[in-house]
């Protein structure tokens, strides 16, 4: 019988048979012609992963650690966003892997988009299988790296790695699901929003040379090295802390 405290305070879990396998998973609506076995968005733990992985492959850029790519004066850390995060978990939802969500944009900008899938056809018997590998998805979109020349206008192949590295690109948002179906097994989905939206045709990704953040209006990040912040979001950080103390 299933165990309603086996995943804790997550969601109230659901009984599911799939080919003779039972499983105690998480409650989740399904997308057509598939089962969903789990929908409900990235864990505060997933999320801090994601922008960490970001920003030291940002950090990397920046600093002029990548072989073959100069450092980058301009690159902005990023912030999570919840917008673009309501929308990537939207269009994870859909199991719809091999496209692009063409609704994915905001009155406040342009936004790019990143995917990733992978599948199996063993079936999972514990709940940690349903897990995501972010991490994973994200060194696969920077390994583009290798096909990216810096200062040529198009980038065949690299599509991935120039949205994770563009500079003015500072807000990012994530969902995944992991679903069955009876013609691939099962599949873990991955989707990252971007705003504003890189891959500017005829634009570099960002301004060449040593991290020189005063020079842009930005402020140097008191994360990470090399890297810079947006510094109107300093100023209200500021201000709020001055009201907060009178």
């Amino acid at each position: 019988m299933c165990d309603p405290n086996l995943f804790g305070d997550r969601q109230r879990p659901l009984y599911i048979v799939i080919i003779g396998i039972s499983l105690c998973l998480p409650f989740a609506s399904a997308c057509f012609g598939r089962t969903m076995l789990r929908g409900d968005g990235v864990t505060e733990y997933e999320k801090q992963s994601i922008l960490d992985v970001h920003n030291r492959m940002r950090q990397a850029v920046a600093l002029g650690q990548i072989d073959g790519q100069p450092p980058a004066a301009n690159m902005i850390e990023m912030k999570w966003d919840d917008e673009l995060a309501a929308k990537a978990q939207k269009w994870a939802l859909t199991c719809s892997a091999a496209r692009h969500d063409a609704y994915r944009h905001t009155d406040r900008f342009l936004v790019g988009q990143n995917t990733a899938s992978t599948w199996t056809t063993k079936t999972p018997t514990e709940y940690y299988e349903l897990e995501s590998d972010f991490p994973g998805a994200i060194h696969k979109w920077f390994d583009e790296v290798r096909k990216f020349r810096f200062g040529k206008q198009s980038h065949p192949g690299a599509g991935h790695y120039a949205q994770m590295i563009w500079a003015n690109t500072y807000l990012i948002g994530c969902g995944y699901s992991y679903y069955y179906s009876t013609q691939r097994g099962f599949t873990k989905y991955y989707v990252c929003n971007y705003g504003p939206s890189g891959n500017v045709d005829g634009e570099s990704p960002y301004r060449k040379g040593y991290p020189s953040c005063y020079e842009f209006g930005l402020d140097n990040s008191r994360k990470y090295a090399g890297l810079c912040e947006k510094a109107d979001a300093n100023r209200d950080h500021l201000f709020t802390f001055h009201n907060l103390i009178g």
